[in-house]
């Protein structure tokens, strides 16, 4: 191994206190560590059953121990991955003060990239050379029951060998990868991947030996490889050098690391170091959403009061003018509506309405143009529609129109009355959204309403009463709404869903809807690991509620709050008085085992969100009755109850972000076992735990006594399922609900 030492104190006679602290490379502290996603003890996908949990850097066939650089080392990762958010890994580094610039060099050999099973690599493993600016939470070992590794993301420069494709060709590209813009552990929406492959379709095994290196100067990063007499250099353009001085802002840590299904072998290290003046660059900050701004009321109209309404995802100044003159001018923040009303005249009805920004990427006027149709009718208020009604319809039961026509009317305020029958799915536009005042409402006039495909929602102030959909999803983007039983059964996918489209910004995502005493069951999609019963993710914002709402027999979750890291944490969202069971099957399809079938499931990829549980029962699921999903946030649940989940009854794992944010609030939760036993015990991570009854050694205790047997006869003889039923599990759930109330 070559040894450089360079004291980075200058001549005290030139410059005495410039720079006081000495570096000694050969004296620098070398560890090994494992962190982030996927490198559980226990992580087995594309995995060989005997590497299961091997994430280690060994010299001469042993671990290495903390202290000065090995002289050869392999490092060898099961598990783990190079995400675009977030990262897992197996990292053999050293620490640098931010106030230096560096070089480091070694001999790689790549001895194994991408799967041993057979399968196809993702193109999420990797090895090479990293600087990153924070260390993820190091792996347990030995792994706690349940426990599974949450998401680190840092901001970090690579130099490393990936795969060439997605095929196992024998093959690598050399490449130059940077990301920035995160700013939590967990990682930052909106952040910044770039990958640059600089040298493709190299040849990688035992008697391929490259040289690899990674420099950081004043300025950024430059990178390299040689291949005997082939030498590529690559500037890792885009990437400042102060991109790995954001979380910890004084220390870099810098080495070799290996991730997904890689092993390689490392020898004949060098690291040169000098003193820094690192360039005060500006900070990634995620790209803005464009301005989009959006008509929320029809252009016709059965009365003469008419609501002019619109929204933006930026705040800003409406100004409405009515043929001609300026009406009002009204001032908005992101996403609440604009809404004045006019009175429209029997001929000419133009309207503008311009919407000027005061924030965001475009601040320059936008106009909306209305050229509002007015025809009065009797009963405006009240419109009949039927399955096969006709547009040119009156409205009554004896000429009910078609659904369309009458989501184009209605007035704020008024009702649409479904007669029985098979309805095709549509979607209500935001256009068609009602008032704060006055609410728009669908209503089934008898039991035997129901729309037989997709039908989604995005307006915003109406009430739902008793619509059934069959065979399709319900998806709901708008906001303000209130579906009151609806019953969604058998859909594709998930049977009723909020959640919101892309690149809206979180100002127009989906928030303040409330399903009421609705269901949702059968559902599954055609790979039968995804569908759930409802579902409230990817993009929600806040004030989602869910009351006495049953959810069973759908093939993955009764309740989804899945979120991702680059879209930014979801609003909380409320569930009171539900249960889920019986879900990870579906009505048809028998239980297959796996990890699907949570009761309630309250998050995802280390994102915190306080969502609230109460007064729930999950009950007979597949996998978990309540998991946190990696969800570490001030989750508060109280009063819940779970009997004979398949693995867990609660499970809620421990953070490893409590520096940056507080995990939950668990009171007065039981968790029982009656016909289904489970080697796991429950596991509750909190900051606050009171009042528990929780599954220890496989009974129920309460403050370390054991709950009296005697007195749960009655619970325990309700949770014995009927299989023969046409729908097993939900005469028993309701029963147990009744008893635990």
């Amino acid at each position: 191994m070559k040894k450089h030492t360079l004291a980075l104190c200058m001549a005290a006679a030139l410059a005495p206190t410039a720079y006081a602290v000495d570096i000694n490379v050969e004296d620098l502290t070398w560890k090994a560590v494992t962190f982030g996603q996927s490198t559980d003890m226990n992580f087995g996908s594309t995995i060989l059953p005997e590497k299961v949990g091997t994430n280690q850097v060994t010299a001469n066939g042993e671990p290495v121990q903390p202290g000065k650089i090995q002289q050869e080392f392999t490092i060898e990762s099961r598990g783990g991955k190079l995400a675009n958010s977030h990262e897992g890994l197996t990292f053999y580094y050293t620490e640098l003060p931010t106030d230096v610039n560096f070089t480091l060099s070694a001999d790689v050999v790549l001895e194994q990239l991408g799967p041993e099973t057979g399968a196809t690599p993702n193109r999420q493993e990797g090895a090479g050379l990293m600087v990153r600016d924070i260390l993820g939470a190091e792996r347990l070992v030995p792994q706690p029951a349940g426990h599974e590794e949450f998401p680190s993301s840092s901001n970090m420069v690579m130099n490393l060998l990936r795969s060439h494709s997605r095929s196992n060709d024998g093959m690598a590209n050399i490449n130059a990868s940077f990301r920035e813009g995160v700013y939590q552990p967990w990682g930052t929406a909106g952040n910044r991947l770039s990958r640059v492959d600089y040298v493709k379709g190299v040849k990688y095994g035992e008697p391929e030996n490259y040289h690899m290196t990674l420099t950081r100067t004043d300025e950024g990063y430059t990178v390299s490889y040689r291949n005997g007499d082939e030498t590529v250099t690559q500037e890792v353009k885009g990437a400042n050098a102060n991109i790995v001085e954001v979380q910890e802002p004084d220390t870099q840590y810098i080495g070799f690391f290996a991730s997904r299904n890689a092993k390689v072998k490392v020898s004949n290290v060098s690291l040169d170091v000098s003193e820094a003046e690192t360039a005060d660059a500006p900070l990634y900050q995620a790209k803005q959403e464009g301005l989009i701004v959006q008509k929320a009321s029809s252009e016709r109209s059965l009365v003469k009061a008419y609501p002019v309404q619109a929204r933006a995802n930026y705040g800003g100044t409406f100004e409405l003018k009515q043929n001609g003159t300026t009406v009002v001018k009204q001032s908005v923040t992101a996403g609440d509506l604009f809404h004045h009303q006019v009175e429209l005249d029997e001929a000419k009805n133009e309207l503008e309405l311009v919407f000027t920004a005061i924030e965001g990427p475009e601040l320059d006027s936008k106009v909306l143009t209305y050229n509002i149709e007015f025809s009065p009718a009797a009963n405006p208020m009240e419109l009949y529609v039927a399955a096969n009604g006709k547009a040119d319809g009156h409205g009554t039961a004896d000429s009910p129109m078609d659904l369309a026509t009458a989501i184009e009317l209605l007035p704020a305020g008024g009702t649409i009355l479904l007669q029985d029958g098979d309805y095709q799915g549509i979607t209500i536009p935001v256009t068609a959204s009602g008032t704060s005042e006055k609410v728009k409402t669908l209503r089934a006039m008898g039991d035997k309403v129901r729309f037989v495909s997709e039908f989604k929602h995005e307006a915003n102030y109406w009430h739902y009463h008793n619509i059934e959909v069959a065979k399709a999803q319900f998806i709901v983007h708008g906001s303000h709404n209130t579906f009151e039983k609806m019953v969604a059964h058998s859909a594709p996918d998930t049977g009723f869903v909020i959640t919101s489209p892309e690149n809206i910004g979180r100002a127009l995502w989906a928030s303040h809807n409330t399903v009421i005493d609705s269901e949702s069951y059968n559902n599954m999609d055609p790979s039968q690991i995804n569908a759930d019963g409802f579902a409230a993710k990817m993009r929600i914002g806040d004030g989602n509620t869910f009351i006495r709402c049953l959810s069973h027999h759908n093939i993955d979750d009764g309740w989804d709050l899945f979120n991702k890291v680059e879209d930014g944490a979801n609003g909380a969202v409320t569930i009171i008085d539900s249960i889920a069971f019986n879900n990870g099957r579906t009505l048809e399809v028998a239980n297959k085992g796996g990890t699907i079938g949570n009761g309630f499931k309250l998050g995802g990829e280390g994102i915190p969100v306080p969502h609230v549980v109460k007064n729930s029962l999950s009950f007979n699921n597949n996998m978990d009755g309540f998991t946190d999903n990696f969800n570490p946030g001030a989750l508060t649940l109280s009063n819940n109850v779970a009997i004979d989940n398949r693995r867990f009854n609660f499970l809620f794992r421990k953070s490893p972000y409590t520096g940056e944010i507080k995990q939950g609030t668990f009171t007065d939760n039981v968790s029982y076992r009656f016909n289904i036993s489970s080697k796991y015990d429950d596991v509750i991570n909190s900051e606050y735990s009171s009042g528990n009854a929780l599954v220890e050694n496989g009974v129920t205790t309460l403050n370390g006594d054991t709950v009296d047997k005697h007195s749960l006869q009655e619970l325990k003889k309700a949770s014995t399922i009927d299989e023969s039923l046409p729908m097993p599990g939900k005469k028993e759930a309701l029963q147990l609900k009744q008893l635990i109330n």
